[in-house]
């Protein structure tokens, strides 16, 4: 989809991917929209000394925040916890973008419901049926 760099969990420990990318540094931003403990930890451990985890995931269970990942308050990290960090601004540009055809969201689609069918395709997502999948392990299977 475009990406520079792909990292998949499944093949390898995707903080040591990010470390070996960013020749040891970290990244400056790392976002966290899964809502899962091992994804949130991921991105704690993936940022430079300085930089910021967005956690806009939704969690059904209490986050903890590991403090050797949070270099025991001496790295400087900054943790945002917004769901739409930008507001009504980023949410219209992001629309923008789909609407006007550069983004190509085919390969994340698998259904499409109407406002009314909201109920039938949260189950669907929720229940990961259907051929709706999960990339985290533990619903998966993987």
């Amino acid at each position: 989809m475009g990406a520079d760099h792909v990292v998949d969990f499944t093949k390898e420990d995707p903080v040591s991917a990010i470390l070996k990318i960013t020749k040891g540094r970290g990244v400056d931003v790392a976002i966290e929209a899964f809502g899962k403990q091992q994804t949130f930890e991921w991105a704690l451990r993936s940022i430079r000394p300085g930089g910021t985890l967005s956690s806009l995931g939704v969690y059904s269970e209490d986050l903890r925040i590991p403090l050797d990942a949070f270099a025991a308050g001496l790295g400087d990290h900054r943790i945002v916890t917004t769901l739409c960090p930008g507001g009504k601004e980023r949410m219209r540009r992001l629309m923008a973008a789909v609407a006007s055809g550069r983004v190509d969201t085919g390969a994340l689609v698998t259904h499409r419901v109407g406002l009314d069918d909201f109920e039938t395709a949260y189950d669907l997502f929720s229940h990961q049926r259907d051929g709706v999948q999960s990339r985290d392990p533990a619903v998966s299977g993987e």
